[in-house]
């Protein structure tokens, strides 16, 4: 199993993602077996970070395997995706892209794994919100 951890902080970058997806979270991660957190953020890009002071979060565990990590652990030292902030609304291939968000990188690295979270339908955009509603999520008490 793999421990996603969904987050919000206090800052205005966070609250505007979770006013415009609708969502109670801002920001996704992949948790590692030794609490470190790997995903994409705004200042690091694709990185293993140690956690951070968070407002609120909640963790889910998925079926994953260790291919799901090593997917994502292969786009380390890519950068944030912030020409994408300007076609977040539109329907841009983010599985193309050199760049990532924080949930284009989740649901890629699990479908690479061949265990995707979503649909296909809905790979023109992955945020937060979307990988929060997938029926493969299980809450971790």
């Amino acid at each position: 199993m793999i421990t996603l951890q969904f987050s919000t902080t206090k800052g205005v970058g966070s609250q505007v993602i979770r006013w415009a997806t609708w969502s109670p979270y801002s920001h996704v991660d992949l948790v590692l077996d030794d609490g470190r957190l790997l995903g994409a953020t705004a200042r690091y890009g694709v990185s293993i970070r140690d956690p951070e002071p968070i407002q609120t979060y909640a963790r889910f565990q998925v079926s994953g395997s260790v291919e799901t990590i090593e997917a994502a652990r292969s786009q380390i030292g890519r950068p944030y995706d912030w020409p994408g902030i300007l076609g977040w609304g539109f329907r841009r291939n983010w599985q193309d892209q050199n760049a990532w968000f924080c949930s284009e990188l989740i649901a890629w690295a699990f479908e690479q794994a061949g265990c995707p979270l979503l649909r296909g339908d809905r790979s023109h955009r992955i945020t937060p919100r979307d990988l929060l509603l997938s029926p493969a999520l299980i809450p971790v008490s």
